[in-house]
């Protein structure tokens, strides 16, 4: 087959109001790093979508390293605001206000600081959050399993692991704001890397305490998998099964294994995120798109934005590289065609040595899509952004270390008064 290469790639920034496009020159070849995830049948479901698309407003400037940028809005008004590089170049960025939150939510929507793209430059070097720190409570970590064959949404699943962090200033009883994790059991780092992230800053209280649930993937990889099956199919098979087996096992676990802490979730989709890496990145962007009823918040790395979908579906037969584009750089894409905007906020991160065509069929490049799904949904007005880092491989570590706690802030601002 025919693998195609991208050298240019577009950027958009918002500055006084004003869409300007740009091209942003960028490596679309790269060292191939982990493993190329694959994709799987399933049905298609149903997009939830609520309130009006907010407006770009003229109050956009520069910025330096800001942390924060708008949730999900309630009122559905919006501004541009700027990250700057992390080289302290400064830079402008941002998109309108996203769309109504649910009645009755816990969030607001503070405005557009950090909305846009940013450049993470070498050498990487991992956040003092992201590690253990004398004298702050570390939550506590407990495991099941969940048996083979047992799952009405994915009967052929074998045994599937779970981690669940539950942070120490956690009160039983109340509404839990929930981050779930794909490729749990240490993949890519998480369960250390997150824990330690939210028990500093759930400790100095820059975030609610919010549960972390880390679910092992199907099993396999590539076309045909289960795990593509679960993280590569574009429906929203793979968030109600989250919904509705995975969180309503956690919950019955703590009782029996934590019951001074028992969890009970939130069901305010504005308290309920998402995270992963790859196909796990994926899977998270799709948990929102199609099911913003029950989640509103993602932190994606390297997601697979790439045709890995299996068997093919006639309506996306690009499969998650549809979300971008219909074809070769054109101006189409799931994203661009549907209306109203929902009411989420997604962080991505992609590498220049990213996985970029390591795979012999074409519409497979991990950094060409990740900046043309920042490039789509900003245009239409959605808080999305996007760190590209420097010769950083797929899923990098020292990209995850260096920005996770900035990104957690980001993703959960305006939720419960999170700056």
């Amino acid at each position: 087959m025919i693998i195609e290469k991208f050298s240019v790639f577009a950027c958009v920034a918002f500055a006084s109001g004003t869409l300007a496009l740009s091209a942003c020159a960028g490596s679309s070849d790269g060292s191939a790093q982990g493993v190329p995830q694959g994709g799987g049948a399933g049905a298609n479901g149903g997009a939830a979508t609520a309130g009006a698309a907010g407006s770009p407003t003229n109050s956009g400037g520069a910025g330096g390293s800001a942390l924060a940028g708008a949730a999900g809005a309630l009122a559905g008004s919006g501004g541009a605001g700027g990250l700057g590089e992390i080289a302290g170049s400064g830079g402008s960025g941002g998109s309108a206000g996203s769309s109504g939150g649910a009645a009755g939510s816990s969030a607001s929507d503070p405005g557009a600081e950090g909305d846009g793209l940013r450049t993470v430059p070498q050498p990487f070097k991992a956040a003092p959050e992201t590690v253990k720190q004398d004298g702050v409570p570390h939550g506590k970590i407990l495991k099941f399993t969940i048996a083979g064959n047992s799952s009405k949404i994915y009967p052929k699943c074998p045994n599937r692991e779970v981690n669940v962090y539950v942070p120490t200033q956690y009160v039983t009883g109340t509404p839990a704001p929930v981050m779930v994790v794909q490729d749990g059991n240490q993949f890519y780092g998480f369960v250390d890397t997150l824990s330690n992230t939210l028990d500093n800053l759930i400790n100095a209280k820059k975030l609610p305490p919010i549960v972390a649930v880390f679910a092992n993937n199907g099993g396999g990889d590539a076309m045909g998998s289960e795990r593509g099956l679960e993280y590569d199919t574009l429906s929203g098979v793979y968030g109600e099964w989250v919904d509705q087996e995975l969180l309503p096992r956690v919950e019955q676990e703590t009782k029996t294994q934590l019951a001074a802490q028992a969890v009970t979730f939130t069901k305010d989709p504005e308290g309920r995120a998402a995270m992963g890496g790859s196909s796990g990145g994926a899977a998270s962007f799709i948990m929102l798109w199609y099911h913003p009823d029950l989640y509103r918040r993602a932190v994606t790395f390297s997601a697979s934005f790439v045709a890995q979908e299996s068997p093919k579906n006639p309506d996306h037969p690009l499969g998650a590289w549809n979300f971008h584009e219909d074809g070769k750089q054109d101006a189409g894409g799931i994203i661009v065609k549907t209306d109203p905007i929902k009411p989420i906020r997604v962080w991505l991160e992609a590498g220049t040595a990213d996985n970029n065509h390591n795979m012999s069929y074409p519409y497979y490049d991990i950094e060409f899509g990740n900046r043309q799904v920042q490039l789509k949904m900003t245009a239409k007005g959605y808080h999305v952004h996007l760190d590209i880092g420097t010769n950083a491989t797929h899923v990098d570590g020292g990209m995850i270390r260096q920005t996770l706690p900035e990104a957690l802030l980001w993703t959960w601002r305006g939720y419960q008064g999170v700056k």
